[in-house]
């Protein structure tokens, strides 16, 4: 996608952590102009990853925030929120997740902004939503898997909720994000002017579970805990192989049953009158798992995947990121591209494969402030006036810059 397709389209990015900075950078990767704004103290999630490189940046900040520019302002300043207003007149859209309220605490709401530019899509990215009595509650992807449900069925029956380990959530809602900034893009190419987008990351995750839900509420049933297995399938689950690795494999349909008894080499089984059906099989889950899983177990993961394989049947290796990254087929349809960072060589970008190519870096993830004299510039202020912001802390420049 090295067409940059968004190229005339403006974004204010006033977004940190995870769900923001990523849809943001979404939005770059299709080659819209995106501009971070960061607070004099800078984005909370800079410092955060334990895994550091390039001074101040980490591993973390520099996968979501690509192909961007900075500019550092305090805000809360008369003469800063008019910079930031004056950014904000020459731009299609503004992403911001900071908690309800804060927003409008700085004079940067909904109305004020539009006031600004009357067909901006505004949109806002949130825990619970913009109003309610959660609204102002302190969120976390941790926090929504919580109180969304997800811990809830992840896990093994007999053993405690457990977190999902990369912020799915977050993710989720930036995806949802960009999404609906696109479609107001599109709608006010139809003449529907701007529009206030309200995104919040609980809805994003009921959103994933929807089935489930829509199960709960039809009967009143809570899911519980399954672990590996699905409650839906049988054969299903995680099976060790005889050289200790881990293999997904799920018999999707009853015309895979056979073939899935005779790649095993237990063609008896595939009589047994207690597995002839994927019902029967659910019911006799255990019965049946103790068939499989020491056959499994006697012959390596590489001779069962062949043969799964060769059968049409549902399977994979429980891959580890090294695992992913050594396997040369995956690798070559996976978006993998170079940062621009040191001693950062590969990271992962938008999974948007268009005409044959994923899109590329065209710059590092920014320090903070780092284009701030770029960006005044650009909004009309002179060299002069750019210094008196910079010696009155109005703006603030990359630390490795200086004060003329």
């Amino acid at each position: 996608m090295n067409e940059r397709i968004l190229s005339k389209i403006n974004v204010v990015d006033m977004t940190e952590g995870v769900a923001g900075p990523y849809a943001a950078m979404l939005l770059a990767e299709m080659g819209a102009n995106v501009v971070k704004v960061e607070r004099p103290a800078g984005d909370w999630s800079r410092p955060t990853d334990h895994f550091r490189v390039e001074g101040e940046a980490n591993a973390q900040f520099i996968a979501l925030n690509r192909n961007k520019r900075d500019i550092s302002l305090d805000v809360a300043n008369s003469q800063g929120k008019a910079i930031l207003s004056r950014l904000i007149a020459r731009s299609d859209v503004l992403i911001s997740n900071y908690r309800p309220g804060v927003m409008a605490k700085l004079g940067l709401d909904y109305d004020a902004c539009c006031a600004v530019k009357d067909d901006l899509v505004y949109c806002t990215i949130s825990g619970f939503g913009q109003d309610g009595r959660y609204a102002g509650s302190p969120a976390s992807d941790t926090i929504i898997q919580a109180m969304s449900g997800v811990m809830s069925v992840v896990g093994e029956p007999d053993g405690p909720p457990l977190r999902v380990g990369f912020p799915l959530i977050d993710m989720a809602a930036a995806n949802s994000a960009v999404q609906s900034v696109l479609l107001a893009l599109y709608g006010r190419l139809e003449g529907r002017g701007g529009a206030c987008i309200d995104v919040s990351l609980m809805a994003a995750a009921l959103a994933m579970m929807s089935a489930g839900y829509t199960r709960f509420l039809s009967s009143n049933k809570v899911p519980e805990r399954q672990g590996n297995q699905n409650s839906n399938l049988a054969p299903a689950g995680a099976f060790k192989a005889g050289d200790g690795r881990y293999l997904s494999i799920a018999v999707l349909r009853d015309s895979h049953w056979l073939k899935f008894c005779t790649a095993m080499e237990l063609g008896d089984l595939a009589e047994d009158p207690r597995f002839v059906t994927n019902a029967l099989r659910v019911e006799h889950r255990d019965a049946l798992d103790e068939v499989i899983t020491p056959m499994l177990a006697s012959r390596p993961a590489a001779e069962w995947l062949e043969r799964l394989r060769a059968a049409d049947i549902l399977c994979g290796p429980i891959n580890n990121f090294a695992d992913v990254v050594a396997d040369a087929n995956l690798v070559r349809n996976l978006p993998l591209v170079d940062p621009m960072a040191v001693d950062v060589p590969m990271t992962v970008g938008a999974p948007i494969r268009l005409d044959g190519a994923y899109a590329a870096t065209v710059r590092p993830a920014p320090a903070k402030g780092e284009h701030t004299r770029e960006i005044l510039a650009e909004l009309g202020f002179t060299r002069a006036e750019t210094e008196a912001f910079l010696r009155d802390g109005v703006a603030f420049i990359a630390d490795n810059d200086q004060l003329d």
